[in-house]
């Protein structure tokens, strides 16, 4: 298993990137989860809660309780480390989504804060585990496209330019909530993972 990876910037700019935070065998538990789950259009917030296709079009999965647990225990344990790396207290998270992202799925460019004044969970950190690998393959666990770009993050990439993350089955990524971010479209195959947001 490798130790998180990061560009030699400032806290606010880094990206933590662990590759086999948890292996193939519980990738596909999970996505078989996911394929016996009740599956509904995702939204995203615009004066309250709405689905619009033009912006997000992925289906958010719900999967069983165990399942649920399991995953909450594993993000738990690896929070203590992204606290660190991130230097900033993170105390608790706002729980797991199971996210399914199937042929012209994408999500454009979006910050993951909000909320404003009175919010009692504010988002520092956002993170997804990556279920599915990028690249062409058979049968389950992979996706063409469904890259996670990230814009506006110093020190990594070159200067100016996204920062792109291709799909890599069991790899844990997180980087500060505030960062524009996006998916773009999937183009083959399906795009699993799981997010959430340390706080």
């Amino acid at each position: 298993m490798r130790g998180p990876s990061r560009a030699p910037t400032s806290h606010e700019s880094a990206v933590y990137l662990r590759a086999g935070l948890i292996d193939c065998e519980l990738c596909a538990r999970i996505r078989a989860a996911m394929d016996a789950g009740v599956s509904e259009a995702a939204e995203v917030y615009r004066d309250g809660y709405i689905v619009d296709e033009a912006v997000r079009r992925t289906l958010d999965v719900s999967v069983d309780a165990d399942v649920v647990d399991l995953v909450q225990r594993l993000l738990d344990e690896a929070r203590p480390e992204v606290a660190r790396f991130f230097g900033i207290p993170l105390r608790a998270s706002e729980g797991p989504g199971f996210l399914r992202y199937r042929r012209d799925g994408f999500y454009r460019p979006h910050h993951d804060v909000g909320g404003g004044p009175g919010d009692d969970f504010p988002r520092r950190v956002s993170l997804v585990l990556f279920l599915t690998d990028g690249g062409p393959g058979p049968g389950d666990g992979w996706c063409q496209g469904g890259v996670l770009r990230l814009h506006g993050v110093r020190g990594v990439g070159r200067e100016n330019e996204p920062f792109d993350i291709v799909p890599e089955m069991g790899t844990l990524v997180a980087f500060s909530s505030d960062v524009l971010h996006e998916v773009l479209p999937v183009t083959a195959g399906s795009r699993d993972v799981v997010v959430d947001w340390f706080y």
